[in-house]
């Protein structure tokens, strides 16, 4: 899965709480034989693709397509179904639904007493419709046919203005409360995720996050709309409609209410089957959002790689399996429907029977079973509309499950200590703001392994001093575990054993707006720029500077010359990733802003990792300028790659399968031609070969 990259930057900046075509393939592209198969409990209808079309029964399995290029087959690219984890849902109950329309409360109520209204006004108007037809069956001739009218049609007409008027009440307030509803859905969800810790980052897929904020909040609304209005102004007028039932005629009644049962026996047996389909569906969908996601995110090495037409077919693969589910999903619903239809469709058949057997009898009269049948036909149609609706409660079901997820998630980082109303957090505050207070470092046998590879330990009784206001680089080969020390520094990760020590004091018991927010920078190889103005990227290292102090930040960091004379506006041009964006940035000028805003939030400690590693000589050079008058006066710790950018560090520290080797100053570890010695040296034949 994917990390979400921009959450280190957000993380490390503690803002978080601030408001803030192509066809598809033809047969001949897809080749689908039955190579793959996924294990599935019981009756499953999938259409066929690999040889003629059709419907396909299988008891057991269900045949997924193989997908290849010109290069060969991609079983290798492609994930086996069996391999996929099956999403398990969190369960809900409806105190969650309400604790969400509390706030609107009187409106809901208000939709809630208009639909019923137009549901009874709906059970009415037949029973007036009959007395319709006894008024006129009474008539003899066409003076007295038109007088007797007037009564029952001006009584019909106010209930049909009645009924448009509530009608229009229910929907318009319904559609309010179910707006706000889902934008306080969406402000939770988002505040959710902004205070999860990374290790959720690790696990989650930013295209799944963003495909709970948008699609599933706009699926539970629409189905929670339609509940309301259709479903409860359905069941309304089924309850109402049989109390009027028996009022007209109770054998007629008893005859319809023995027939329903059968309808009941239907929705039950195919209800869980139609819902497990459903979530499956969902989820294959957000895999192939996934795939999207993942080629979006990383064109640069898709296009250097010419994977464009593998990561399409990977892409075609995984929305084939979703058509797949979707319709046999579709063909379940519509089964469910149809047999619904014709169950309801024999009842009227049924009451038709006996009640023209209770007319030749005299037993109702032309009027009461005309009202019977019209009546009926509103079950019917209420029912027909409760079927209809179960597609989307499913739909809704699974969507509220997994936003349930993210809101009950729980972060593995403790912040218990920032509770901004009491007296010791303030008394922490005032202490860390002392502009004079240079922390130290020290992590003392810290034990490390990522919440996603527990197996796989990164760092291993690892004991490392930064002294207060010292430099210090941390070197050593790829994978040995520098840049994780900076990730446990910020907190990002809380280490398996051992302690982390600032200023004496355990980092678990400084709140994390402190730590990120006001006592460490932190400045990455690739920097985030938001898509916003250059201004408000540097004010986002202190969110109340004045536009003084930003630019006095942006001149220290070198950036103040770029940024008036080559961008088209200046400190006001809008940059970063979105549509609107009008200017492109450099790597070296996208760092500079970055050193701008730490310098800007003023932090007494500073974390460089691996800042100037991808960047050109000239580039480096501005930014290592920059970084000179950053440095100065903190406590900075730099993970190095180029190692001829550490040699005028207070302390060089060697760091090898997750533990330190080797410390001292570059002329100390020259000296002794260990594990520093040797990395230099190899580094320099690079060079030299480049």
């Amino acid at each position: 899965m994917l990390r979400c990259h921009r959450c280190w930057f957000i993380k490390s900046f503690a803002f978080s709480g601030s408001p803030f075509p192509r066809p598809l393939p033809s047969f001949k592209q897809l080749i689908l034989p039955a190579n793959r198969y996924a294990l599935r409990r019981g009756l499953f209808l999938s259409l066929s693709l690999g040889s003629v079309g059709g419907f396909a029964f299988s008891k057991v399995k269900l045949t997924l397509p193989r997908v290849s290029c010109n290069s060969g087959p991609l079983d290798a690219v492609l994930p086996d179904p069996d391999d996929l984890v099956e999403e398990k849902l969190t369960k809900w109950n409806y105190g969650d639904i309400f604790a969400l329309v509390k706030p609107d409360l009187l409106e809901f109520f208000g939709a809630i007493l208009s639909a019923i209204a137009a549901a009874m006004l709906n059970v009415y108007i037949p029973l007036r419709l009959g007395d319709l037809v006894n008024k006129l069956s009474d008539c003899f001739n066409q003076k007295e046919r038109i007088t007797v009218l007037y009564g029952p049609a001006l009584k019909l007409c106010f209930s049909y203005t009645l009924q448009a008027c509530t009608t229009f009440l229910y929907i318009g307030l319904l559609a309010s409360v179910g707006e706000r509803m889902a934008s306080r859905l969406r402000a939770q969800l988002f505040e959710r995720l902004l205070h999860q810790d990374m290790a959720y980052f690790d696990v989650h897929s930013c295209s799944k996050l963003l495909d709970e904020i948008a699609t599933d909040v706009q699926i539970f609304k629409s189905s929670f709309k339609q509940c309301v209005s259709h479903g409860l102004r359905s069941s309304a007028q089924i309850v109402g409609s049989i109390y009027a039932l028996f009022t007209i005629s109770t054998t007629l009644t008893y005859t319809l209410l023995g027939s329903l049962p059968c309808i009941f026996l239907v929705g039950t047996l195919m209800g869980a089957e139609l819902r497990r389909q459903s979530v499956e569906a969902r989820l294959q969908n957000s895999r192939a959002l996934t795939v999207a996601e993942e080629s979006l995110s990383h064109m640069r090495t898709v296009k250097s790689l010419n994977l464009e037409d593998t990561q399409y077919l990977r892409f075609c693969a995984e929305l084939d399996r979703g058509r797949s589910l979707n319709e046999k999903l579709g063909y379940g619903v519509g089964c469910f429907q149809g047999l619904s239809n014709l169950a309801l469709n024999g009842v009227v058949l049924v009451v038709l029977y006996v009640g023209g057997h209770l007319l030749s009898r005299n037993e109702i009269n032309p009027g009461a079973l005309m009202s019977f049948l019209a009546t009926t036909q509103t079950v019917q149609r209420s029912l027909a509309q409760l079927s209809l609706l179960y597609a989307q409660v499913l739909r809704g079901s699974v969507a509220f499950s997994r936003i349930q997820d993210v809101l009950h998630s729980t972060s593995l980082i403790d912040n218990t200590h920032q509770n901004m109303a009491d007296a010791s957090y303030k008394a922490d505050r005032t202490r860390w703001s002392k502009s004079d207070f240079i922390p130290g470092i020290s992590l003392v046998d810290i034990q490390f392994a990522y919440p996603s590879r527990k197996d796989a330990i990164v760092l291993d009784k690892l004991n490392l001093t930064i002294p207060s206001g010292s430099v210090v680089a941390l070197v050593g080969k790829s994978g040995t575990g520098k840049s994780t020390v900076v990730s446990l520094i910020e907190r990002f990760y809380d280490p398996a054993a051992g302690r982390i020590l600032l200023g004496g004091q355990d980092l678990r018991e400084i709140p994390l707006d402190v730590l990120r927010g006001q006592l460490i920078g932190y400045i990455s190889q690739e920097p985030q720029i938001f898509n916003t103005t250059v201004r408000e990227n540097i004010r986002f290292g202190r969110l109340n500077a004045t536009d003084v102090e930003v630019e006095a930040a942006a001149r220290l960091a070198n950036a103040h010359d770029f940024i008036v004379n080559q961008l088209p506006a200046g400190y006001e041009t809008r940059v970063g990733q979105g549509a609107d964006s009008v200017a492109g940035l450099s790597g070296g000028q996208r760092q500079r802003i970055a050193i701008a805003r730490v310098l800007l939030k003023n932090a007494p400690i500073l974390l460089l990792d691996e800042a100037t590693s991808a960047l050109d000589a000239e580039s480096e050079a501005q930014v290592q300028a920059a970084l000179s008058r950053v440095m100065q006066d903190r406590t900075v710790l730099v993970i190095a790659h180029r190692l001829s950018t550490v040699r005028q560090a207070d302390l060089i520290i060697v760091m090898d399968k997750g533990r330190t080797v080797e410390h001292g100053t570059h002329e100390d570890l020259m000296a002794r031609r260990g594990a520093y010695y040797e990395l230099v040296c190899r580094q320099e034949n690079r060079d030299l070969l480049e």
